[in-house]
């Protein structure tokens, strides 16, 4: 259902629009996970991943850009694990993200998890050779320039894509930030800064597709559809008349981790 979602969303900005009238009868013209609203029909999803399979769709195959995009994830994997380990870790890793059953999977769909794969590994590379630099590191002018541009647009285009995963994806490097401030001082400032106002730049698009929607910059397009879709606790959170619970939050998580453990790799029980 998600998939028929983008794809319908992507052929509509493949037309050069965000959105179309909605039709005389709406409900004689269902798609899943479209919403019409205000006399306007869209995608509830964020603009994203839309905008990047609308590439492949302008083209007629919509279906080349996972796969595209799971061949950019392996090499820019081997790139980090060289980067952080040498060759023979950075092949290694290379090799497991190529024959992850779940990137298999994902590459054969149209769903927007290894563009998201792709920026946060973008993301964790270019972080990386700004901030732990290897001893022979030369990054001036251009070239960290480059990596600035390349950080800041990997996780604005990532919050455009799935903004609780970045925000997920960015704590770890929020709290680094802090460290290179309180350990460095200035040294650093100049580049969290501008990184900073690159990813505030692209997210920046995110509350106006929302405005341009729905009338509300933070109106979440996910609530048009489903009320209860939002993020949180207690009643109003989730289809259940209590709303969701931390009790349930712990049931998810433990089955996701399950599922996770068991089919990252293809190894049963062994992929951690």
């Amino acid at each position: 259902e998600d998939e028929f979602a983008y794809l319908w969303q992507a052929k509509v900005m493949a037309a050069g629009r965000i959105a179309v009238p909605s039709p005389p009868e709406p409900e004689s013209f269902f798609v899943p996970f479209v919403v019409d609203h205000n006399g306007l029909r869209f995608g509830k999803y964020p603009p994203g991943w839309p905008a990047a399979l609308a590439l492949g769709a302008a083209a007629g195959v919509p279906f080349w850009v996972n796969p595209l995009l799971a061949g950019l994830a392996v090499w820019l994997t081997y790139r980090l694990g060289q980067r952080l380990g040498g060759d023979l870790a950075g092949l290694l890793a290379g090799l497991l993200s190529a024959t992850s059953p779940m990137l298999l999977m994902l590459s054969g769909s149209l769903m927007p998890h290894l563009l998201s794969l792709v920026l946060t590994v973008g993301w964790t590379l270019a972080w990386f050779e700004l901030f732990l630099q290897s001893p022979h590191a030369n990054l001036q002018g251009p070239r960290r320039s480059i990596r600035i541009a390349a950080a800041g647009g990997s996780l604005g285009l990532m919050i455009l894509t799935r903004p609780a995963t970045a925000l997920a994806v960015a704590i770890p490097f929020a709290l680094h930030a802090v460290y290179l401030l309180v350990r460095f001082r200035r040294r650093f400032l100049r580049d969290l800064v501008a990184i900073g106002a690159a990813v505030l730049a692209v997210a920046a698009i995110l509350p106006l597709w929302q405005w341009i929607q729905t009338g509300e910059p933070w109106r979440n397009p996910y609530t048009l559809y489903w009320p209860y879709d939002r993020m949180g606790f207690g009643p109003g959170s989730g289809p259940l008349a209590e709303g969701h619970t931390l009790h349930q939050a712990w049931i998810n998580t433990r089955l996701s981790l399950t599922a996770w453990q068991h089919d990252l790799f293809g190894w049963p029980f062994l992929s951690w």
